[in-house]
């Protein structure tokens, strides 16, 4: 463990792809199978195998009350450490005790094991303690930074596949077509050990990666009118539904196993009359089947058993867009072949028209967006006819139109600092707008500032300090942001009563003064648009959107 936390430093320091690989590739190489194994969920931050339905069952909390027993410091010894370091897992190593023997790597796997079959917090917090204690500096940041989530060395996965090709001599693109298959990182690196990634195939009951979508707001890319397709892009949860003779099982990107969450689903898709992988979207819907916003879906997503009070208050159904597997793979046939051999399951699935090769493409898909809205969906999606699948890869076959709903001009009344490389910055904002002759926070945002404008920002905000409320430096409001948005939702966690749905910073306004900032009667004229649209319901979501 203690050489996994040295590459990892390394890796960290350098901006380099390249070199990030070869660190990679140079430590894997020499690792056994176990120590393999332990490495790549460290590496990935997945410390359990995608598709295990266990929860680790270990946050904030609980991390640092053990953290702080394995260290011998206080909690707030720790808290105060994070909030200078701006990260839990970075603020360890420099309050660690020097003395500490090191963990082996082949003891991670049966760690992360460990903690996720065990439902017992006091035994979680006794598992995490005394492995912890045995830990150094480095090997315990990176450790609790793996059961986080949230490693931030600038390693995504195909960077992670491209060390395993490195490590082992393969080819490249044979990794990247396994990986997609075998979304397991500590399986991936024992096939690509074992010389073995041939193995790796779809098969009913086994998660894939997700074929992904590149966003636009506008379509700056040339397009082939003839050969795309548009559908509405739905509001709902990406699952991936394998159908089989046994049963149906729902994964949801991100999440999981959630076939549980869905019965009705499940349900409904067995009728399906062979064994099939469809990908699509649960949406929440009316009594009369049309598509509710996604706020209306938080109600289902907590609840792994929904009762039946829940499922009549909150009805949803799988839309199917895509067919991965119909008694064989199809992920290499074009969509064409996919959709036919979809429509023919006699599933819902989600309509699509084709573009007129002979009308202005921009002009269709404005006409397109706007039906798209009235139906209740959020925006398009443009699909090549001739594409294959693309399991885990985000390219130009799909793309996913959307646009903001609109922008505020807000004040910044807050502002902390950022994660891994900006932890040394101030690159995440709280804002307000004005009710009355108060100003109210309605959101925060940490995009859509290059970092030349973030460091910049940073000397006039801490200029402007006048206190600091845990890691949030308080300010005095003097700075103005455009915010664009892509929708709104009353929320209790904000004094203004609303949180806004995907903030991003559109552009600085030093142009206006805070006083020239947008008012509350703004938002709720905006709010009550999206309303009477269809867009939004009126229940509050408790920080739905918030961060």
């Amino acid at each position: 463990m203690r050489r996994l936390a040295a590459t990892l430093d390394a890796v960290k320091a350098t901006r380099s792809r390249t070199e990030k690989v070869a660190l990679l590739a140079e430590l894997l190489a020499t690792l056994t199978d176990g120590e393999l194994m332990g490495a790549a969920r460290v590496i990935v931050a997945q410390p359990l195998a995608v598709g295990d339905e266990r929860s680790l069952g270990v946050g904030w909390a609980l991390l640092l009350e053990a953290t702080a027993a394995a260290a011998g410091r206080t909690e707030r010894e720790l808290m105060i450490g994070t909030r200078t370091a701006g990260d839990f897992g970075e603020a360890l190593e420099p309050l660690w005790p020097p003395d500490r023997k090191g963990l082996p790597l082949d003891r991670v796997v049966p760690f992360f094991e460990a903690i996720a079959s065990t439902t017992d917090r006091v035994e979680k917090v006794k598992l995490v303690t005394q492995t912890l204690h045995d830990a150094t500096g480095a090997e315990a940041k990176y450790l609790v930074k793996a059961l986080l989530g949230e490693l931030r060395i600038g390693v995504q996965r195909s960077t992670f596949d491209d060390a395993l090709a490195a490590s082992f001599a393969l080819e490249p693109k044979a990794v990247r077509a396994a990986s997609a298959l075998t979304p397991d990182a500590g399986a991936l690196t024992l096939m690509a050990k074992r010389g073995t990634l041939g193995a790796a195939a779809l098969s009913v009951g086994k998660v894939i990666a997700f074929m992904l979508a590149t966003p636009t707001e506008t379509v700056k890319e040339p397009i082939d009118p003839a050969l795309t397709i548009v559908e509405d892009k739905l509001d709902g949860v990406r699952v991936q539904a394998h159908v089989a003779p046994t049963g149906v099982t729902l994964f949801a990107r991100g999440t999981g196993d959630v076939t549980a969450s869905f019965p009705e689903v499940v349900q409904a898709l067995r009728a399906a009359p062979r064994a099939v992988v469809m990908d699509g979207e649960v949406i929440a819907v009316t009594g009369e089947g049309r598509p509710r916003p996604f706020q209306a879906l938080q109600a289902r997503l907590g609840r792994v058993a929904p009762d039946a009070s829940s499922r009549r208050e909150t009805p949803v159904e799988f839309i199917a867009f895509d067919l991965l597997f119909d008694g064989e793979p199809l992920l290499e046939r074009p969509w064409t072949e996919r959709r036919s051999r979809l429509e023919a399951l006699g599933v819902r699935v989600n309509d699509y028209a084709p573009l007129d090769p002979a009308r202005p493409v921009e002009a269709q898909l404005e006409a397109r967006f706007t039906a798209a809205r009235s139906r209740g969906h959020e925006g398009l999606m443009l699909k090549r006819t001739d594409a294959p699948y693309e399991a885990g890869r985000r390219g130009s076959a799909w793309r996913k139109v959307k646009r903001a709903l609109g922008t505020l001009d807000v004040v910044i009344t807050k502002a902390e600092r950022g994660h891994g490389k900006r932890a040394g910055v101030l690159s995440d904002y709280t804002f307000a707008v004005w009710r009355g002759s108060t100003l109210v926070d309605i959101g925060k945002a940490y995009s859509g500032l290059t970092d030349v404008e973030i460091a910049a920002l940073t000397k006039r905000l801490e200029a402007l300090g006048v206190g600091h409320a845990g890691r949030q430096l308080l300010v005095k409001p003097e700075i103005v942001l455009e915010v664009a948005f892509d929708g709104l939702q009353p929320s209790s966690r904000h004094e203004s009563g609303f949180a806004l749905r995907f903030p991003r910073i559109a552009r600085l306004r030093d142009d206006k003064t805070p006083a020239e900032a947008d008012r509350l009667e703004t938002v709720r004229a905006l709010f009550d648009a999206q309303v009477k649209s269809g867009h939004r319901e009126r229940a509050p979501q408790l920080g739905l959107f918030d961060e």
